[in-house]
């Protein structure tokens, strides 16, 4: 018996190719990020706020309930990456290109990360009765590496390489990691504060009276020569390096 070969195009003839252009409301982006002396991962998904939400409701005994809801730290909003033995998280977003094929994504994470959550409660008083409210706070470090205060940022435009049985993507992209060096800083502040300490002046019935050796740091002039003025003297002390990224579109059971 044989049969003749049939072709079709896919998801029909006004989705460019893709499956469906609705299946992004559904799917969460996946990337996997490789550079020297480190590597990562981001997740993100399309028509996802990056800010906080609130959402409240009512009790049945007439009061009200009040939360606080964050997509930041989630499947739908995570970056995790390692460089040189610092650990670092944060934020992911990007978009798909179907005309171009082409994923775009940008993160920025830190080294001193924690989450944090607020949930409220109001109860209605009766007539004998005072009504009452209660907050509660919940909060999380995800990353702590001694209060470094390091900074990575990634960006990347990956090429759609195929869409069956699931899209994925690959291409290349950039890590920039910002470690402003303080050690001129320290060094000036231990040089002024020396030559302060040595104008200890002896008064005429012999009080020590010591001048403000900490004054400088009000200086304006002092604060505009430890402050960047523009991104080439950022870049001064922060490292770029090549990454590779690869990635796909996942689809996962349950709702988002």
């Amino acid at each position: 018996m044989s049969g003749s070969q049939a072709f079709a195009w896919v998801g029909g003839p006004f989705d460019n190719g893709d499956y469906s252009a609705t299946l992004d409301n559904e799917g969460v982006y996946q990337a996997s990020l490789r550079y020297k002396n480190g590597s990562g991962y981001a997740q993100w998904g399309n028509n996802v706020d990056l800010g906080p939400s609130v959402a409240s409701g009512s009790t049945g005994s007439g009061g009200s309930t009040t939360a606080t809801n964050s997509t930041v730290g989630s499947y739908l909003n995570r970056s995790v990456l390692y460089y040189q033995g610092i650990a670092f998280f944060g934020t992911a977003s990007g978009m798909v290109d179907m005309d171009r094929r082409e994923v775009t994504c940008v993160t920025n994470s830190q080294s001193e990360v924690t989450l944090s959550d607020q949930a409220s409660t109001n109860t209605q008083g009766s007539f004998f009765l005072f009504g009452s409210s209660n907050t509660v706070n919940s909060s999380t470090s995800v990353v702590n590496n001694g209060g470094r205060g390091f900074v990575a940022n990634t960006n990347f435009v990956a090429k759609i390489t195929k869409t069956y049985p699931e899209l994925r993507f690959s291409g290349k992209g950039k890590i920039t990691i910002l470690s402003p060096d303080a050690q001129p800083i320290i060094s000036q502040l231990a040089q002024t504060i020396a030559e302060g300490l040595v104008e200890i002046e002896p008064s005429d019935d012999g009080t020590i009276i010591i001048n403000n050796p900490f004054g400088f740091l009000s200086d304006p002039v002092f604060l505009a020569a430890i402050t960047p003025k523009n991104i080439d003297e950022v870049q001064e002390n922060a490292e770029t390096l090549t990454m590779k990224v690869y990635g796909s579109r996942r689809f996962f059971l349950g709702s988002r």
